[in-house]
């Protein structure tokens, strides 16, 4: 999933939660739980994306990095470290 398709979904969540007051109590809970489960999803990507810009960062700053544990972890092109 790209940012874009993220933002997209985030943008329908808010509508669901505007339009609220016309649902029943059990169903505007079970919005809300998705809403909530799509949130967290959504904090890990936008984490996970800050990783790597950081980590692109980095090793175009300093081509030592390109065997790191950070590009493993992003990748799967670092040296196994283990």
């Amino acid at each position: 999933m790209t940012l874009v398709q993220l933002q997209e979904i985030l943008g329908k969540r808010i509508e669901v939660t505007l339009n609220a007051d016309r649902m029943t109590a059990e169903r505007r809970q079970e919005e809300n739980e998705q809403t909530a489960l799509i949130i967290g999803i959504a904090k890990q990507m936008i984490n996970n994306g800050d990783l790597i810009l950081r980590t692109e960062k980095l090793c175009a700053q300093s081509k030592s990095l390109t065997h790191s544990y950070a590009m493993e972890l992003i990748d799967g092109s670092g040296t196994n470290m283990a």
